[in-house]
């Protein structure tokens, strides 16, 4: 097991590559034996439009929240192939909550690019959990008294209810700034305490994500709390030969790779449960007493199998790519990250044809109120249409890889 002792600047940790693949197996076997519990508490996360302290305790026990810290804090320093399947094995029992992993780690990434001074603040006490909005500036900050003074509202910011700290997109306002020209864009490290939580997330699916509104006005923050969006996007870190692995990792590509993965792991749950009731539900106005007895429906679930390990083959191919690229200090291409990112769009599109197949298969119970089915439905349907893994963005992304034309989005 990782040491667990935060390390000083002084005594820095090189960590060069992701931990071994027995780390993952051991992490997803103890998911695995909080799967009842996660399950159950799913009901109460859909409903009360949050995770359970108690789910989020499984979570912390599991491991699964330390994946992204530097093994100097504590963290396993995991890459994105760890994350995509220790987030798809919490998603077979509540999408929600894999959601909420892939955030929280997410977020921590993204922390991994500012100075060590913060870092050294941030994980003195071990590996935190985090939220992050890194998408379309909501706030302001502008210089004051060798700092910040910040104001923004942030939406749609999973997993806020249980962070410790945040990370917010804004725009720079510099005192030296021309007139009319663009403002810089940077990401703000805030506290929790210095942000509040507006309760605004009222949806049909991934409702346990508690992905509520951040808010913060006339907060000052010191120097060291914000930097630019090529400190934390850009290309830095993935050349720099000092730079230990949970550093180099590419931010957009691994969160849009590994965001898939709840919807990837509440596909499977769904497979599985069409799959056993199917050995004793009738085919109602049918002489098929059993669905198994027709041969369409063993034919038609072994097409939405297919459909589920595709997306998996797809996300597993991106996640490996990028964990190949953190390892050494050669960035990805561009046309590369493209490919991958049309990939991920193809896999959320293939885990929405899956589970809308098993409904049919299933019958019109799959829409009970209460029904596991329905809730993967509308969790699978809500999380592929994120901004970021979105089907038609990834797949145009992908052509203007092909076409050598424009990219229709900087954040690759």
């Amino acid at each position: 097991m990782t040491d667990t002792t935060v390390a000083p600047a002084s005594a820095r940790i090189t960590a060069t590559e992701a931990p071994p693949a027995s780390l993952t197996a051991e992490i997803v076997q103890k998911i695995h034996a909080y799967g009842p519990l996660l399950r159950e508490n799913a009901l109460l996360a859909d409903r009360n439009r949050v995770l359970p302290q108690q789910s989020v305790d499984a979570l912390e026990e599991s491991g699964a929240l330390r994946i992204a810290a530097l093994r100097r804090y504590g963290g396993y320093e995991g890459g994105a192939s760890m994350l995509l399947e220790v987030a798809r094995t919490v998603g077979f029992y509540d999408p929600a909550a894999a959601w909420c992993t892939v955030i929280s780690n997410g977020s921590v990434m993204l922390a991994n690019r500012y100075g060590d001074d913060l870092l050294d603040e941030v994980f003195a006490d071990g590996p935190v959990r985090m939220a992050s909005i890194f998408a379309s500036p909501q706030g302001t900050a502008v210089p004051e008294n060798g700092g910040w003074r910040v104001s923004g509202e942030w939406p749609f910011a999973s997993n806020s209810s249980h962070s410790a700290w945040a990370i917010g997109i804004l725009f720079i306002k510099d005192a030296d700034e021309q007139p009319g020209a663009a403002p810089r864009i940077g990401f703000a490290m805030m506290r929790r305490g210095e942000y509040e939580v507006k309760d605004t997330w009222y949806t049909i699916g991934m409702r346990g994500s508690g992905s509520n509104t951040m808010v913060t006005e006339n907060l000052w923050l010191p120097q060291n709390r914000i930097i630019t969006f090529e400190q934390l996007m850009g290309p830095g870190y993935e050349r720099d030969p000092e730079a230990t692995f949970g550093r180099r990792l590419t931010p957009h590509l691994t969160m849009s790779t590994t965001i898939q993965a709840a919807s990837l792991g509440a596909a499977a749950a769904a497979l599985d449960f069409v799959t056993e009731k199917a050995q004793t539900r009738p085919i109602t106005y049918t002489n098929y007493k059993r669905q198994i007895d027709s041969g369409a429906f063993v034919q038609n679930l072994g097409q939405v199998s297919m459909k589920i390990d595709s997306a998996r083959l797809l996300l597993e191919r991106s996640a490996a790519m990028i964990d190949a690229a953190a390892a050494g200090t050669e960035p990805m291409p561009l046309e590369e990250r493209a490919r991958n990112r049309g990939g991920i769009g193809h896999a959320g599109h293939e885990l929405v044809d899956a589970v809308n197949d098993l409904c049919w298969l299933h019958g019109t119970a799959a829409f009970a109120e209460h029904s596991l089915l329905g809730r993967m439905w509308r969790d699978i349907n809500t999380g592929t249409r994120h901004a970021s893994i979105t089907a038609p963005m990834g797949y145009e992304l992908h052509g203007n890889g092909i076409t050598d034309t424009e990219y229709i989005s900087a954040k690759l």
